[in-house]
């Protein structure tokens, strides 16, 4: 019988909406989360809609950072991965902060079916 440390906390899964730059551009959040873009790894168009990048998101169990946060909170499905909504005027050295503060010890699970706004 194996003994378990902890329990595993679950990582947010989060689809960078394909305004951001590359998962590189946040190195503390791709430290605490699983991190892909919208266009860099699902190869979606640049011009993607929200729609689309919101059926990725549900598709591949992820929660889409998004600064059109307005938009996609609309989209929102009970019991699938929310969005998270950032500023649009912040530096990608600010939204890794914040992004990474804001999900700090916080549960996905708790999450799904939610738009919320990180300010």
């Amino acid at each position: 019988m194996r003994k378990n440390k902890s329990p595993q906390k679950k990582k947010f899964r989060i689809l960078l909406d394909s305004a951001f730059a590359k998962p590189e551009s946040f190195p503390k959040l791709k430290k605490k989360v699983n991190l892909a873009h919208a266009v860099h790894d699902f190869k979606l168009s640049p011009q993607a809609e929200d729609e689309e990048i919101y059926q990725k998101a549900m598709d591949k169990n992820r929660f889409v950072l998004t600064i059109n946060f307005k938009d996609f909170r609309k989209l929102v499905r009970k019991d699938k991965p929310g969005i998270i909504g950032i500023e649009s005027q912040l530096t990608n050295e600010e939204i890794d902060k914040k992004v990474s503060d804001f999900i700090s010890g916080k549960n996905p699970q708790d999450y799904f079916g939610k738009a919320v706004k990180v300010s």
